[in-house]
């Protein structure tokens, strides 16, 4: 009796064996045959981004470089911000300042010397060229910490880290710096401005008394701030991306790509059934080993996004095409509306809505009003201070950016063009059509002067230049004049093809 006991014992425990092994196997039986998985599109969660905003002063960098990153994997979100930096033309014109403008009426020979040089001067701090890669910048990172390089030929911008500067103070209207010197490494210190090496030098020797609480160096006024966030000040030197309320619905949008995604896998997944032949208590038939060698050999000659399945069930195959499907692109196309919105531009900018032309209009108008008052002053305000800082005794000029966009110049030319009858400014009036105060000075000059432009360039002979005789009634004599009768307010152009006969 006590050998059959531990004989039955023996079996109950090679059984349960064999049952934990079945069980194991089960578990694995059926693995997707694919090693690709779906990641997230951002590191910072929409929930935590909203703590996030909610502390720019500690958070603003970890902001900007989300922006950053999204803008180079969501185009949307980039098209936006290069809408907005775009938007405007940047036309310009400059203008002395004179307690007595009547002075210099008798003798304009040293104001129009004046003027040129000024040209020169501006022309040499390229605001078309620079201020759209700023104001791209801005938009990107919330703000951009310049230094000013500058030889007898040309001035051009030292971009320094963002991480690295805070905005420490607003000096005539304009944003200046600090730069924390601690986080400077010797490696990369031959890449920075010479005034930044010799503050360096100073703080490596010990003079921190000649920081900001110890480490924050105060750069002179070559170095230039741009921001839009006018709470930059309170929240000590940081600034928020102007559109950063629409990063939340950017990652909304990448989450919903990434769903989709998971969507088109389901709709390609395909089931392989293999059964194991069992007796009639259900037993399988077929030891393991071999059982897991056929099924492994199935998984390696499946395609991806196959699954092999073994077990002793009858198992139907079922579709998992369109598997959630209108659900996911409904949540989609609701995250692009919502990205739209937070950035409060109109969802017809880029040909994503076929509603009315005219609502498009408006909506760039109040996006380029947005603009004028922010976005040009505070340019404005930059260009000024060089002008003062580069005038010399006498008088001084100032620049003035025109309220004009890439999408009303037709508009805005037809306007100035009209207020020339009234006494309107030429000069801006050329600003309109896109001439910088240095082709004013220099291009319309050596038109006039030097090529004599307008007696070679002289209008065809037609109907409307031509005068015929003094009589009422037409002369068809060969001696007669054809052409119009003459007027008693020739134009210009008329004057001048007659004398030029």
């Amino acid at each position: 009796m006590a050998k059959q006991r531990n004989r039955n014992r023996n079996n109950n425990g090679h059984s349960n064996n064999k049952s934990l092994e079945y069980q194991r196997f089960a578990s694995v039986s059926a693995i997707k045959n694919s090693s690709s998985s779906a990641s997230s599109a951002s590191s910072i969660t929409e929930t935590r981004l909203k703590t996030m905003l909610k502390d720019p002063q500690s958070n603003a960098t970890q902001i900007a470089n989300l922006s950053k990153s999204m803008k180079q994997v969501n185009g949307i979100y980039k098209r936006i911000i290069r809408y907005f930096s775009s938007l405007l033309t940047y036309d310009h014109t400059i203008f002395p300042v004179m307690d007595n403008p009547f002075a210099f009426a008798e003798d304009p020979t040293a104001m129009q010397e004046e003027f040129a040089q000024t040209a020169i001067f501006v022309d040499s701090l390229n605001p078309k060229f620079n201020l759209p890669m700023i104001a791209e910048k801005l938009f990107t990172n919330g703000a951009v910490f310049l230094y000013k390089l500058q030889d007898s030929k040309s001035v051009a911008y030292q971009e320094l880290p963002l991480t690295f500067c805070r905005i420490g103070y607003i000096d005539q209207g304009v944003y200046r710096y600090q730069m924390d010197v601690s986080k400077i490494q010797e490696s990369t210190l031959e890449y920075y401005p010479k005034e930044i090496q010799s503050a360096y030098a100073s703080y490596q020797n010990g003079a921190t008394d000649k920081f900001i609480e110890g480490k924050w160096y105060e750069v002179s006024d070559k170095g230039v701030a741009f921001t839009l966030d006018t709470d930059a000040l309170t929240q000590n030197g940081a600034s928020l991306p102007p559109l950063a309320n629409a990063l939340i619905d950017a990652i909304k949008i990448e989450n919903a790509k990434e769903d989709m995604e998971n969507t088109a896998q389901l709709d390609n997944t395909k089931i392989v059934h293999s059964k194991i032949e069992t007796d009639e208590k259900g037993r399988p038939l077929m030891e393991l080993p071999v059982v897991l060698e056929y099924h492994n050999a199935l998984k390696r000659s499946l395609p991806d996004g196959s699954v092999a399945i073994t077990n002793p069930f009858d198992t139907s195959a079922l579709s998992l095409n369109g598997t959630g499907k209108d659900g996911k692109f409904a949540l989609l196309d609701k995250s692009v509306e919502q990205l739209y919105d937070g950035a409060g531009v109109s969802k017809l900018l880029f040909a994503g809505d076929g509603a009315s032309s005219q609502a498009l209009e408006r909506s760039i108008q109040v996006d380029a009003q947005w603009m004028y008052s922010f976005l040009l002053p505070m340019f404005t305000n930059y260009y000024n201070y060089e002008l003062r800082k580069a005038g010399k005794k006498g008088t001084s000029w100032k620049i003035k950016f025109l309220e004009i966009s890439h999408f009303d110049r037709q508009d805005a030319i037809t306007t100035a063009k009209d207020q020339l009858s009234y006494g309107g400014s030429r000069q801006e009036y050329l600003a309109y059509t896109g001439m910088t105060p240095l082709q004013v000075a220099n291009v319309l000059i050596f038109e006039q002067r030097v090529l004599n432009i307008d007696a070679i360039m002289i209008a065809k002979q037609t109907s409307y230049t031509q005068s015929g005789g003094d009589g009422a009634v037409a002369d068809t004599s060969a001696d007669a004049t054809a052409g119009a009768p003459e007027s008693d307010d020739p134009t210009d152009t008329t004057t001048r093809i007659k004398d030029s006969q």
